[in-house]
């Protein structure tokens, strides 16, 4: 007998063997960057026909019974999955269950189907309430806006870890700055250089808000997308509100800003710098002396998909001091050790 359909606001913890009908709107892999990016597991975003929208996770250990029947944006059955409380936090949907894909799990797309399931779905956030998910680890919205400039390292060839931020004016004239590191910021190029020219709205996924310096920064994840323009419904309504309805108009220019000439600088005027300058991406030298370092372990939940260590160094000259963090090799370019091998020195001279 064939196994009734359930919805996912139906469901409830435990193994469930009814079959849901679900659309699988994005799906990434969760790594562990501390154990040289071994996957943890590959997780998706699901939704019904009721624009529930519930996180779903694939262990490693399965991912080769499922990965090559992911395609983002068809419906499938679901059934034979187990269903846990969701982590309350970096959520990725506001629902209070998770679904854990194991050994017993069908996952059967489906060609077509009678039943109105939403072929999108995004989590907006005011600046207000951006403002109040900082660095509180509690969700990792959605955001919208206009471009209105792009920084990059790598059109800058700039060496060390490759980094893109966007500099987008949300509802309510509010500009933010939106960061992307490494592979996710080569993803954005290569994107970006196929797109044919410079977008006008571009859509950012599952952000993590932080405030550094009393500034507001927008982080991108592992299950961040980025979408340019009339790639959704909603951009498309972003877009034909613009002036002229989005169409180029005379004169413009372009939206992307190298970086600047490098300059010799002092603790102080550095200082003064990051708390008065614009975000953006800059070289400076400044020479100072190290008194001090701190080596911490970053935990962060699968949801991003992070495990890092960071040193904070703090230095100074006859103007002033300062921290300076540094990530995982960046570290190992000033001292040649990583930042996961100073932790474990400075663990072993505690111990000893």
């Amino acid at each position: 007998m064939a196994n009734s359909y359930t919805v996912l606001a139906d469901l409830r913890a435990g193994r469930c063997s009814n079959t849901a009908e679900v659309r699988l709107l994005r799906f990434w892999e969760a790594k562990n960057i501390n154990k040289r990016g071994q996957l943890m597991s590959l997780e998706m975003l699901l939704i019904d026909e009721q624009s529930t929208l519930v996180q779903g996770s694939v262990p490693a250990s399965f991912q080769l019974m499922f990965r090559g029947r992911l395609t983002e944006g068809s419906v499938y059955n679901l059934s034979g999955f187990d269903v846990t409380r969701s982590s309350p936090k970096f959520k990725l949907s506001d629902g209070p269950i998770s679904i854990h894909f194991n050994e017993g799990t069908t996952f059967e797309k489906i060609e077509t189907t009678s039943r109105m399931i939403p072929t999108e779905h995004f989590r907006f956030q005011p600046y207000e309430q951006i403002l109040e998910l900082a660095n509180t680890g509690k969700q990792l919205p959605d955001v919208m806006g206009e471009l209105r400039a792009i920084r990059s390292t790598i059109t800058d060839r700039l060496p060390g870890a490759q980094r893109v931020m966007l500099t987008l004016r949300l509802a309510g004239e509010v500009d933010v700055c939106v960061s992307m590191f490494d592979s996710l910021a080569l993803a954005f190029h290569s994107k970006f250089d196929g797109f044919g020219r410079e977008p006008k709205i571009v859509l950012v996924t599952a952000i993590n808000p932080k405030i550094v310096s009393g500034r507001l920064y927008l982080n991108g994840t592992s299950a961040t997308r980025v979408f340019f323009d009339c790639e959704t419904t909603v951009g498309t309504e972003a877009f034909n509100r613009l002036p002229g309805g989005g169409a180029d108009q005379g004169g413009s220019s372009t939206k992307v800003i190298h970086a600047q000439k490098i300059e010799p600088l002092t603790i102080a005027e550095l200082d003064n710098f990051v708390l008065t300058g614009d975000p953006q991406v800059i070289e400076f030298l400044c020479t100072a002396k190290e008194s001090s370092f701190t080596c911490l372990k970053c935990n962060l939940p699968n949801a991003v998909a992070r495990l890092r260590y960071r040193v904070i160094f703090s230095v100074s000259d006859v103007t002033g001091i300062a921290g300076f963090v540094c990530f995982d090799e960046e570290v190992a370019k000033l001292t040649h050790v990583l930042a996961s091998e100073a932790a474990q020195i400075v663990v072993g001279l505690i111990d000893f």
